[in-house]
């Protein structure tokens, strides 16, 4: 399973953890596609594990970082 996780800088200025499978976040591609993709924030991975896609949230400047409340890596 891969993990990824959206970047939002607008809202929230959050980074959420998803699942790949999850409605939200479609394999990185959002709930409108590609075509959102830098309007308000961004998607990172594919990440193999949940601790990868952590460690990386980690490294993103002034995020708080969640999990997502729908899939719940």
């Amino acid at each position: 399973m891969d993990y990824y996780i959206y970047e939002n800088w607008t809202a929230e200025k959050k980074a959420v953890i998803h699942r790949g499978s999850c409605k939200f976040c479609n394999d990185g591609k959002g709930i409108h596609g590609d075509k959102e993709e830098g309007r308000n924030g961004r998607w990172h991975g594919p990440f193999k594990t949940y601790n990868d896609a952590l460690r990386y949230a980690n490294s993103l400047r002034n995020r708080v970082i969640r999990n997502c409340k729908f899939c719940i890596p």
